[in-house]
């Protein structure tokens, strides 16, 4: 669902805009660099967009590429690998939910069409 308020959108936009600001790849590896602003880009993109699935799929991957399980701090060993997996079970429960209830329509089309053929 796409939100058009322009009230919680220009607050998205504005979450968007301080990871802009002030996110800094490869700076210090405090848990606001890590974990604060890339999650606030996150549920920014996500209200902006409304499509589960596609920050979803960016969670497992750019957490994914940011995991290290023998890394030095606690996001890159702990809080990285979490976010993937939490977002790979909630990625792949979405498509199989979406894919469930797209063949129980098809299944309903058909019988409706049977019911009313020939």
């Amino acid at each position: 669902m796409l939100h058009t308020r322009p009230g919680p959108r220009l607050l998205a936009l504005l979450g968007v805009g301080l990871v802009f600001i002030f996110y800094r790849p490869g700076a210090d590896p405090s848990l606001v660099q890590s974990v604060l602003l890339p999650l606030i880009g996150l549920l920014s993109a996500w209200y902006l967009t409304g499509s589960v699935v596609a920050v979803t799929l960016t969670i497992v991957l750019l957490a994914g590429a940011h995991s290290d399980l023998d890394g030095t701090t606690v996001a890159e060993t702990l809080i990285y690998p979490a976010l993937a997996v939490i977002a790979f079970a909630v990625l792949l429960t979405t498509l199989l939910l979406r894919f469930r209830n797209a063949m129980q329509r098809r299944r309903e089309a058909r019988r409706r069409q049977q019911q009313d053929g020939p």
